[in-house]
């Protein structure tokens, strides 16, 4: 005849040896709960952290594709009317 397995616990032992009290242990639905409650608390912190590098990389994106070619047609404008002067030779250093 095959035993039935042991049902997993969670135990919280709240220092149990040294005050000399019993730990606490979640078994049946309170364990199913205290699993649950993990598991969405740990997919809030994934989602959270997720968002914040997505938001980091579209910032990025953004400014490579938006701000730095309007940079350069601006400093292509400017050059172009006369209100910036560039100087290309070498030896002015």
């Amino acid at each position: 005849m095959k035993s039935k397995p042991d049902e997993t616990i969670i135990v919280i032992d709240r220092h149990a040896q040294q005050t000399g009290g019993q730990p606490t242990e979640l078994t049946g639905w309170r364990r199913w709960l205290a699993a649950g409650a993990a598991y969405v608390v740990f997919g809030l912190v994934v989602m959270v952290g997720l968002a914040a590098l997505l938001g980091i990389a579209m910032t990025f994106a953004m400014v490579l594709v938006v701000a730095i070619p309007l940079a350069i047609v601006l400093a292509v404008i400017a050059y172009a009317t006369g209100l910036v002067k560039v100087d290309v030779r070498r030896d002015r250093f």
